[in-house]
């Protein structure tokens, strides 16, 4: 963290990256590609400085390295030449998808639509690595897994650091507030779907499982490079200087060691604790930033002088404090391997961390520094007693020590050597056959055969009195690119001349079937194309509704490649009375019980799999007996996925069947849906509980990538939301102003 805040003003910190040697370590260089939230100069942090440190470590091994990373200050698409690699920045909010993605989805469908280009003009790396974090890599591995072309040849690297489901819950955040919890879910979708997961401390690992129904496997574990610089002099300290020096958030200590302070100084400790940097970190309980609220708690202490809040400093003025520091406390209640305790282990100065995350995998208690535990709080003092008793010459030992085992455990040869063996079996690992869902199947999942001796699609368009608008829907699916199809029209006992007469018309295509029955609803239409369709796949599609050429072909591929898949859906592009885009997601419990997650009235399925658990109900009088089917299926283990992509056209009528969709028609639904299916509603209670309480009813919300806690005073659009949203987060000093707006809206 020290180094990635001083590369803000360092004009030099490029030659850092220059120095390769005659001879790398490995002779075989390999095209890698690093995806990025964070890269110097354009931003600090943890993920900055490991990403800073791993492309010097990879370019001194003689590797072809680009860096894509986002920067909204920019537009289009810019690579600067920086000597031993490229970078490569974009700015999210120029793709089309920042209409009707949130601020992290869109960045994602971003970083997925740059790759893409660059695999066009460039080939496929040997490596893509990425960090799970706001899981910036969810589009490109949603690609990858559905078989789309170059991404399916993609070898993709996951390394963990600081993922928000988990930290947000330490934060005191309400997770399952909407666009969290989806952030979250797109992170947890960026592990299992990786071809390869590290973690740089053991710790992190069953923390997350501790969070996952589906648990991680084969995580391995390899430290964070980090260059020790070698012409350093240690600086000698300040006897009884102790400093805290890290995000002020609840996840890094802040409240805890405060209060072992407030303990030690009612007992009569004399020396001061300053705390380095501050600012710009809500705490979420309070509505106010973290530093105003620990300065109003400990005014007292402030006042007469034993503790000390810097606030936000320059990187020199950081170097100083620290450089003086008799001892640095890291007292983090959960981490992964804060590179704060390898910068302040390699100046030399003593540290005392917390047993709670990677940062004690570190230190050897008693040897190069001291371990607490907060499940023993009086610990604490204890270890700091001991820290501030060292006289010279055991201090100097610790401290040299210190040093010493950053040099030899985390130096870029050392963590090389490592590293490169798992890029080996990276590249030679197998394709994967299975989507990797984030959830595990409700029941034993059902497989789909591998061999496939009749390619027909069998499309039923459910039919009754839409004779204005049925031609348009049949040429939509006669267009498409795939051609092994037929189209089963359900006359559900129409009585309109018009449609009458359109349906004698449609009867005339060699591709088209009409089946004609009495008027008993939906349901039951699409029940009979289904029966009689002679396909071994499977579509419906509304008679006011269209396809796109490719819609079909691209399903099937995906039915065909992934056995444990029994449906495929798409985005939806509106047309009519409404032109706006919605974009669905793999239906996944619990969210898929909360809202509809996928355009359910146009999927493509095995036909099997559909007759066997996903009929509709012909109670669903009001409508929702897609939505229902969609549960149906899931619950039985028939899983299914979306083509990220506009390739359904939905229409927007006045008088169409969803625009009298009134409130208590939905809730009704609602309660038949749980009652039909209350096995995986108990399964899922406690998480749909949250979520609903977190956002209100499910009818109020259909996109969770967006935030709808916004004050309904806020005269804005949509777009207009997530457009302030997007420039508020990408903006340290908005993100300030927007704390205290904040604060001043939500008081009482």
């Amino acid at each position: 963290m020290i180094r990635a805040c001083q590369n803000f003003l360092k004009n030099s910190w490029q030659k850092h990256l220059l120095r390769i040697p005659e001879q790398p370590m490995n002779n075989k260089s390999r095209k890698i590609w690093l995806m990025t939230s964070e890269f110097p100069p354009l931003s600090g942090g943890g993920i900055s400085t490991y990403c800073f440190e791993t492309v010097n470590m990879f370019v001194r091994q003689g590797h072809e390295i680009i860096v894509f990373t986002q920067d909204t200050k920019t537009s289009g698409i810019t690579e600067s030449d920086r000597g031993s690699y490229r970078l490569v920045t974009f700015n999210p909010d120029n793709f089309y998808t920042a209409a009707f993605l949130g601020y992290e989805a869109n960045l994602a469908f971003a970083f997925s639509e740059v790759i893409k280009k660059y695999m066009e003009s460039e080939g496929v790396p040997d490596v893509l690595e990425s960090q799970e974090y706001l899981g910036i890599c969810y589009y490109v591995l949603q690609f990858r897994h559905l078989g789309y072309e170059l991404f399916s040849e993609l070898r993709v690297l996951i390394t963990l650091h600081s993922p928000s489901f988990l930290y947000l819950e330490y934060n005191k955040v309400i997770y399952h507030r909407l666009p969290y919890y989806w952030v979250g879910e797109m992170e947890k979708a960026c592990m299992h779907a990786a071809d390869m997961l590290i973690s740089p401390s053991a710790y992190l690992v069953p923390e997350i499982n501790s969070r996952l129904n589906r648990k991680l496997k084969d995580v391995h574990v390899l430290v964070n490079p980090y260059d020790v610089n070698e012409a350093f002099r240690l600086k000698p300290s300040r006897a009884g200087k102790i400093v805290f020096f890290g995000k002020l958030t609840p996840q890094k200590g802040i409240l805890e060691v405060l209060r072992y302070f407030e303990k030690l100084w009612s007992e009569g400790f004399k020396q001061e604790f300053v705390v380095i940097g501050g600012g710009n970190h809500l705490y979420h309980p309070e509505g106010i930033d973290m530093i105003d609220f620990l300065r109003r708690k400990y005014s007292e202490q402030i006042k007469i002088g034993r503790l000390r809040f810097t606030g936000p400093i320059s990187p020199q003025e950081i170097e100083r404090e620290i450089g003086d520091a008799a001892v640095v406390v890291i007292p983090s209640i959960i981490d992964n391997l804060p590179y704060t305790v390898l910068e302040v282990m390699a100046l030399g100065r003593l540290v005392l961390v917390s047993k709670q995350g990677g940062q004690s995998e570190v230190v050897t208690d008693g040897v190069d520094g001291f371990v607490f535990d907060h499940d023993d709080p009086a610990s604490f003092g204890v270890k700091l007693a001991k820290l501030l008793s060292l006289d010279q010459d055991s201090s100097t030992q610790v401290m040299s020590a210190a040093r010493e085992r950053i040099k030899a455990g985390y130096s870029h040869e050392s963590v090389y050597t490592r590293k490169n063996i798992l890029l080996d079996q990276l590249v030679a690992s197998p394709a994967p056959s299975l989507f990797p869902f984030i959830e595990p199947p409700a029941k034993n999942s059902h497989l789909g055969s591998n061999t496939y001796n009749d390619p027909l699609l069998t499309v039923v368009i459910p039919f009754f009195n839409m004779g204005a608008f049925l031609e348009e829907a049949v040429q939509s699916v006669i267009r498409s690119s795939y051609q092994q199809l037929e189209i089963v029209i359900v006359n559900d006992g129409s009585t309109e001349k018009e449609s009458m007469e359109v349906l004698d018309k449609m009867a005339l295509h060699k591709q088209v079937r009409i089946i004609h029955q009495e008027n008993q609803g939906l349901p039951a239409a699409r029940n009979c194309g289904a029966l009689a369709a002679a396909g071994q796949w499977l579509a419906f599609l509304d008679p006011d509704d269209s396809v796109e050429p490719s819609y079909y072909t691209k399903a099937i591929r995906v039915l065909e490649s992934r056995a444990n898949v029994t449906f495929v859906g798409c985005w939806a592009r509106y047309f009519g009375a409404n032109s706006a885009c919605w974009p669905a997601f793999n239906p996944e419990p619990p969210f898929l019980l909360v809202h509809n997650m996928i355009n359910s009235s146009a999927l493509v399925y095995r036909k099997s799999a559909f007759l066997e658990s996903g009929m509709n109900d012909s109670r669903m009088v009001f409508g929702m007996e897609d939505y229902e089917s969609v549960i149906s299926m899931v619950e039985n283990g028939r899983q299914g996925v979306v083509l990220p992509e506009l390739l359904w056209n939905y229409r927007i009528r006045k008088n169409s069947m969803a625009r009298s969709f009134t409130r208590d028609k939905q809730l009704y639904l609602y309660r038949l849906i749980s009652l039909k299916h209350k096995a995986i509603f108990a399964r899922y209670a406690d998480e749909v509980a949250n979520l609903l309480n977190a956002n209100g009813p499910g009818i109020e919300y259909d996109n969770p990538t967006l935030l709808y806690a916004m004050p309904k005073s806020w005269l804005l659009s949509n777009n207009a939301s997530r457009k302030l949203i997007s420039v508020i987060k990408s903006n340290p000093v908005l993100r300030k102003y927007a704390i205290r707006l904040k604060k001043k809206i939500f008081k009482g």
